[in-house]
């Protein structure tokens, strides 16, 4: 411990010599000693906080010490004091702790022994407090950290959803500039998608977190969907990319999929991007004696290739070699500090070597189990499978009024609904829905109403309630920019039938309607087989609805468990599709309901922004689980599961 600075407030001078003596006597080297005679020196000094004890006499003149004590704190002083009496009195040693003081001398009977003791006792509790104190901030942070980066995955994965889905769709359109335009959308967005992924696996992997898996894994059509994804790329750099294994390879391997696709998308990635022309190739050995084996992968390019001084840094998160001004500032500096360390994880490791304008070869190699009497054979291309078909827009016969104030929406909804078949009317405001509605009953009465909640002369709240007082009893569907939770339970309340949240999509419209008038829809489809889609956020919702039924599939949706549990028992789907944050429960609790409402359940799968570990995945209540943002292809392969396993069963 280095030299202690002690403040002492006594008015006393004979007093103030006696300590001063007693800690010369104890060690004139370790305490240095401010004395404050009056009570304006000893504001001063409390004020500036630069003292580590602080002894404190209980008789100040006209202020007693216990008004002092209580003041230190307002001052700013935060470190610890010791109250100095001359007289021994238990009611004072209380009010002197309830002030605040740690502890209480009398002057009578001070040693040197006691008031060392004293101090030393003072600055250690007070040590103890900030490691304390320390240790409470730095596990609060931990969380926090932790609970941000669960909450980021989450709130960015659903917005993902969106952006690339639509983009999946959009891209089929047949308008060239289109076209153009959402491969630049879709690039970018599975850019952001690629940088949130590598924030969370370095944060995993540093927290000692990472899951690995260990499954059975088809090793040419990994590898194969490897070069299908990456050969896009290289075409269009005009390089060569070329995959190969002389010796031939295992058609199944036992290790984590995942992961060996992370690594090796990475490698291969960078090795496409940092070459303008040439190629870029990966060889595939195998090393070892079977079943226990180093897959060993080969990755060369002719590109910028990496100078000696960069080697050292280029595993360390952060970090990017230098690599001309046309390659500066591309991507994080994460992808291959995270690809080394899944590496070590999956028991092999990466090695570089590299020559400047020549090209690079990183050799990766990840420990695999080969089964017994598995089929050998050579690395072939085969063609990516692609499934596509349309469905149209079901057709209503139905009267709907749209009673919004703003111009542009009434519009948009106007024309979603006129391509349904249905005729629409507008109100520019609650008085004018209220009125129009009214007025129709003794002709042609509206179907349905869409209301939207704030507008001006009338909210439509009231205008609902003033509609169903005159009793009329159509559907009326809430429009409202409100997300507050309780929102759905007011529009119910003041008479709505249901109710859409703002941005409102075309599918969410459209299935809301068509749920409210099922009885008008004319030609409906009752082949196909049925999903319910379970997911409270509508922008979610409704895009993975779209791409459901893009597929061939009919789309039954829900926001809230109660609405789950009542369309399960009306249209028995084949697949339900549930995320896991409801705004009424949550996804494993409604799976289990949905469970014991009848023997032969149909395949539930959770839809979740959080990935999930091993061993929750063995827990779970779920035949399945996909990670948000999903994608044509993702639910196409869940589609074609979900119908083999309804072929398998019946």
């Amino acid at each position: 411990m280095g030299e202690i600075k002690l403040l002492l407030i006594e008015d006393d001078e004979d007093d103030y010599i006696i300590t001063r003596d007693l800690l010369e006597d104890i060690a004139s080297d370790r305490y240095r000693l401010d004395w404050a005679q009056d009570l304006d020196t000893a504001r001063d000094l409390l004020q500036l906080n630069a003292h580590d004890v602080c002894l404190m006499d209980y008789a100040l003149g006209a202020v007693d010490g216990i008004s002092l004590l209580k003041e230190a704190q307002t001052l700013g002083f935060t470190r610890p004091i010791i109250m100095l009496t001359g007289q021994d009195d238990d009611v004072l040693d209380q009010q002197a702790l309830a002030a605040g003081a740690v502890d209480y001398l009398v002057k009578s009977v001070l040693t040197k022994s006691r008031l060392e003791r004293a101090i030393r006792y003072a600055v250690a509790r007070r040590e103890m407090e900030l490691e304390r104190i320390e240790r409470l901030r730095a596990e609060s942070e931990n969380r926090a950290k932790s609970e941000f980066l669960a909450h980021l995955s989450h709130e960015l994965r659903t917005p993902l959803t969106s952006i690339l889905g639509y983009t999946d769709l959009l891209l089929r359109q047949p308008q060239h500039k289109v076209v153009e335009y959402l491969n630049i959308i879709k690039r970018n967005g599975h850019h952001l998608l690629s940088l949130l992924n590598d924030v969370l696996d370095l944060s995993k992997i540093e927290a000692g977190k990472l899951d690995i898996e260990d499954q059975m894994v088809d090793l040419p059509q990994l590898l194969n969907d490897l070069y299908h994804l990456l050969r896009v790329r290289a075409e269009d750099k005009d390089i060569q990319l070329c995959f190969g294994a002389d010796g031939g390879i295992p058609w199944l391997v036992r290790t984590d999929p995942t992961r060996l696709r992370q690594i090796l998308l990475n490698i291969l990635g960078n090795a496409i991007k940092f070459t303008d022309q040439g190629k870029v190739e990966m060889e595939i050995d195998v090393v070892g004696e079977a079943p226990t084996v180093l897959l060993e992968f080969r990755i060369r390019d002719t590109g910028v290739g990496i100078a000696p001084d960069d080697l050292p840094r280029l595993f360390k998160p952060f970090s990017q070699a230098q690599l001309g001004d046309e390659h500066r500032h591309e991507g994080t500096g994460l992808g291959l500090a995270i690809s080394h360390r899944l590496a070590q994880r999956l028991g092999g490791d990466i090695k570089v070597d590299s020559t400047p304008g020549q090209g690079s070869c990183f050799t990766v190699t990840v420990e695999v189990i080969i089964p017994e009497d598995v089929k050998w054979g050579e690395l072939q291309e085969t063609q990516p499978s692609e499934t596509v078909s349309d469905r149209s827009l079901p057709q209503l016969k139905a009267r709907i009024l749209v009673a919004d104030d703003v111009e542009e929406l009434r519009t948009l909804l106007g024309q979603i609904i006129s391509g349904l078949g249905a005729e629409v009317a507008f109100a520019a405001d609650g008085r004018d829905a209220v009125e129009q509605a009214l007025a129709a009953q003794n002709s042609q009465p509206f179907d349905l109403i869409l209301m939207d909640v704030q507008m001006p002369r009338m909210n439509g709240l009231d205008a609902t309630r003033s509609l169903r007082a005159a009793g009329l009893q159509q559907p009326i569907i809430a429009l409202t920019a409100a997300t507050m939770r309780g929102e759905r339970e007011r529009c119910l309340d003041a008479g709505c039938n249901d109710h859409l949240s703002k941005p409102i999509t075309e599918s969410s419209l459209i299935q809301c309607i068509c749920y409210q008038l099922e009885s008008r829809l004319e030609d409906q489809d009752t082949t196909s087989p049925r999903v319910l889609l379970i997911e409270d956020d509508a922008d979610a919702r409704a895009i993975t609805a779209l791409l459901i039924e893009n597929l061939g599939w009919q789309v039954d949706q829900a926001e809230t468990g109660a609405q789950a549990e009542e369309t399960y028992q009306r249209v028995r789907p084949q697949l339900v599709l549930m995320d896991m944050s409801l705004p009424d429960c949550r996804g494993d609790e409604l799976a289990e309901k949905l469970r014991q409402l009848e023997p032969e359940c149909p395949p539930i799968v959770l839809l979740s922004g959080y990935e999930m570990s091993d061993s929750e995945r063995r827990d779970s209540v779920f035949d399945d689980h996909l990670l948000k943002p999903v994608n044509l292809e993702v639910i196409q392969g869940l589609l074609e599961k979900s119908v083999d396993k309804n072929v398998g069963t019946s």
